[in-house]
Parts: C-alpha cells; structure tokens; sequence
C-alpha cells in the first residue's frame, strides 16, 4: 500500500515530466527567426562593469566587430577598483560607434543599469554583461526581432562557454536546461526566466520598472516580473545569431555562491507561474533526496528513488537533445547521466549554502 510521501512524490514526478515535455514541443515547434529586411532602429547597449579587466578586451574586440551601427555603448563603472577603465579608454577613440563612460551613483549592478538608462539616448536599451562575447550580427537580429514582433521585452538566449572543466561542462548543462525550459516557457505565453547577459527592452519601461532595488540581484526576473503585471507583449528570439556566450565560473565555491544569491531573492517573487515552477522543480530534487536517505530504513523508497531518476532521465535528457542542434552544445549520454545524479544533491546545497556561508558577489555582501 502506498504511504502519503510516496503519493505526494509520485504526484510532483508526473507534473514535472509533463511540464518538461511540454516545454520541449514549444521549443520542437518554433522555428528559427532568420533576419529580414527591416527598418533599422536605434539600440542603446548597456553594459555595467566591475573589475573586469580580464574580459573588457575580449567584450569591446566582439562588440566592434557588429556589422549593425545604428547603436550605442554605455559602459558604467560600478566602483572598479582594477584597471579595467583604462582599457576601456583606449578604445573610445577608434570604436566604430559612440561610447559614453558613466560612474554609477551607487554600488550594485541595478543602480548601474538604472543610471546607464538614464543615459541613453534611444527607446530601446538592451543589457548584457562585461564577461560575454557576440556573434557579429547579434544587434542587426535582435533589432529585426523587435521590428518583427513589436516586443516590449526580448528575452535572449545565453551559453556559457566550456573551459574544459568538469565544473564548467556541469554549468554548461545546467544552463542549458534553464534557458531551454525558460525559453519555452515564453514560447507559450508563460514567461518564467531570462537571463539578463541578453535582454531588449523598451527604454520607457524599463524606467518605469520595480526591479526591488532593496535586493542586491535580480534586475533581470525583477523587470520580467514586473514587465507580466503591465501586460506587455514579452518574446523570446531563437536565433543562432542572436546567442550571447557568458564565461563559465571556475571555482566550486563562486558556482554555490552564484547559484545561493540567485536563489536568495525567490522570496520577493510573486509571479505565480515563476513561483511554481521553483517550487516544482526545487520540491522534487528534496523528495528524491528524501527517499535516497529513507531507502536506508526501508528498501520501498529506493525503488521510488530509482523510478524518479530514470524518468527525469529520461525526460530531461530529451529536452537537451532537442535543444543541442540550436546552442551547438555536445553532449554524450554519460555527461547528462551523472548531472542527473549529482542534481538533487546540487539544488539541496545550492538551499544549505547561505547557512553556512555569507553570500557575496564582487566582494560585497549579500
């Protein structure tokens, strides 16, 4: 006979593999946007910096190399305490499109994002970050998605690129997964993620927005949170072009780190749809841990563990797939085998980690 914690996982296993298959026929059914003639607008770029000395190089080499120009940089220095903003200026004179160099009013990232907004000379802004790199017609298809769609947010996918770690090939599967459900999740008119390295946003809004300054992160799900109360029209681009790569972290403490801060501020959510996909995501991981350490008393709940896992699994492993052809992401099925057996565990450290350590992000805490 079945007892009530077999019930209740039993129950969130079969709501979560029928919310992941649907998610992978949205992203199965959507075709790529393919850029088309278009009349051009004009982009403000976003990018607020901090020690970043090791990336501006690389950022500013991809961001010169834009095939579109009717744009501009703002780079705001967040109180650097590097060399970054001396790179910086040996760029300004022969960068191909204007660059203004703003210091933030305050420290955080949200405040630097708010005053380059400020700034801007144009309707539409778009945000990324000072560790990614781009495709040379990433702003001519972002602009042509937005003439295409009117979108007053566009959410853009992301990648972190692989440094041949066993930590970044983890990230890299574990953001696959985010921005293949998040992406799906747009896809059908339900928004729950985005990632802020790739947002489009109508420069009004974003102004507008209530991105709960009082947190120190979350300026990207802050906005798409408020962005839903508005009622405004919110798309995802998939296109290839239109992939931002981010920079994978390199220490296990910095990963935990990132992952607590950016589960710390799920409290201030009150998007129910955002919500509930946390919680089923999150609930499920417990409930198999829960059942890996019961199955120590009673042999039952291995059996329940060992279903759960084989058909996450399975249903994980199918989104991925159909998500490996558009981020070019290889794989083999060893790699998603063992991430699978390290998740639950993953998801409960990612909970444990604030009580046993401060959380902090550019040296400040959180």
């Amino acid at each position: 006979m079945l007892d009530v914690f077999t019930i209740i996982t039993g129950a969130f296993l079969l709501i979560y593999l029928l919310q992941v298959n649907l998610w992978r026929k949205y992203w199965v059914k959507e075709k790529e946007f393919e850029t088309e003639v278009f009349k051009e607008i004009r982009l403000s770029v976003i990018i607020p910096f901090k020690d970043e000395e090791m990336h501006l190089k690389a950022l500013l080499n991809s961001l010169s190399g834009q095939v579109y120009r009717h744009w501009e940089l703002i780079l705001v220095n967040d109180h650097s305490t590097d060399s970054g903003l001396a790179i910086i200026e040996d760029y300004v004179s022969h960068f191909p499109v204007p660059i203004k160099i703003i210091k933030a009013s305050h420290e955080g990232k949200k405040m630097a994002l708010l005053d380059g907004a400020h700034q801007a000379t144009f309707d539409t802004i778009i945000t990324t970050d000072a560790d990614c790199t781009f495709h040379p017609q990433w702003l001519e298809t972002m602009a042509a998605y937005q003439c295409h769609t009117q979108a007053d947010l566009i959410i853009g996918p992301v990648t972190i690129k692989n440094n041949k770690s066993a930590l970044s090939r983890f990230q890299q599967i574990d953001f696959m997964a985010l921005q293949l459900s998040g992406a799906a999740a747009t896809l059908r008119q339900q928004p729950i993620m985005c990632n802020g390295a790739n947002l489009l946003c109508n420069k009004k809004l974003y102004l507008k927005a209530n991105l709960n300054n009082h947190i120190a992160s979350g300026d990207d799900m802050f906005l798409l949170e408020w962005i839903k109360t508005q009622d405004k029209k919110i798309s995802y681009i998939k296109a290839k072009p239109a992939i931002v790569e981010t920079q994978a972290i390199s220490k296990v403490r910095s990963f935990f780190m990132q992952r607590a801060r950016w589960a710390a501020k799920a409290h201030a959510y009150r998007d129910k749809q955002i919500l509930l996909s946390g919680l089923l995501i999150g609930s499920l991981s417990l409930l198999m841990v829960c059942a890996l350490i019961l199955s120590f008393w009673r042999l039952q709940y291995l059996f329940l563990y060992g279903c759960c896992f084989l058909l996450k699994f399975i249903v994980d492993y199918t989104l991925l797939k159909a998500g490996k052809p558009f981020f070019k992401f290889r794989f083999g099925t060893i790699e998603i085998l063992m991430a699978q057996i390290l998740y639950p565990l993953y998801v409960l450290s990612v909970l444990l980690f604030p009580i046993f350590f401060k959380i902090k992000w550019k040296d400040r805490n959180i």
